[in-house]
């Protein structure tokens, strides 16, 4: 029998169409299409998601502004104490009862895979001065074993604030009712020896403080 093209097309159209009504074939379609995307079954998928490279090296941001504040030993801490360290911030409160005791203990895991850098300064700021006077920091500091290296500092609340939002450009509020919770970030900061931020990591999730301690471990190798 001869086809002739437009009756090919017809009779192919037909079959498909009561094809399709079969369970069967459908089924064998959808292995067919799932063979496709990951394999029909099999572990391995058939592509892989791009994850970005990690940069060699960290992008710069602002340089952090002068500031004086208390440590928890009394002595005053200004910004030129940090030259030529590499140092990480975050702004927390001792009676915070929400994220603060987790950013702390982020700060403590850095300490203990980083203590021994003698470049590396781990720096905690209270946003609630009025409470955190230096003995009460003092005795939060010991909670978390942390050394000499680890800065704890308190001083004017104004100050602070500024410090907080001009200066790392971190958001900071009152709480919305007395006795509330001080809103604030959660963020770890990361600075080079000249002062200049080089990073934000998110303190509630544990990849960020590994991604932390992975770029101070690059900073601290920069000239």
């Amino acid at each position: 029998m001869i086809w002739r093209f437009g009756d090919l097309a017809i009779w192919q159209l037909d079959w498909w169409m009561r094809a399709l009504r079969s369970t069967r074939l459908i089924a064998l379609i959808g292995c067919g299409l799932a063979v496709v995307l990951v394999g029909c079954g099999k572990k391995d998928a058939a592509f892989e998601i791009f994850t970005p490279p990690v940069p060699a090296v960290l992008p710069k941001h602002w340089n952090v502004p002068e500031f004086a504040l208390t440590e928890r030993t009394g002595g005053t801490v200004i910004l030129a104490d940090f030259s030529g360290k590499v140092w990480v911030a975050d702004f927390f409160y001792t009676t915070c009862p929400g994220p603060c005791p987790m950013m702390s203990s982020r700060l403590s895991e850095v300490q203990k895979q980083l203590g021994t850098e003698p470049n590396l300064r781990l720096v905690s700021i209270s946003i609630d001065p009025e409470k955190d006077t230096p003995d009460v920091l003092k005795l939060y500091a010991e909670k978390f074993q942390a050394t000499d290296r680890w800065l704890f500092l308190t001083g004017p609340k104004a100050g602070i604030y500024a410090l907080a939002r001009d200066g790392f450009k971190l958001p900071i509020a009152e709480p919305e009712t007395p006795g509330g919770q001080i809103i604030h970030s959660t963020r770890l900061i990361l600075i080079d020896r000249l002062g200049a931020i080089r990073g934000f990591y998110e303190a509630t999730n544990e990849a960020g403080v590994n991604d932390l301690i992975r770029d101070i471990r690059k900073l601290l190798k920069e000239k």
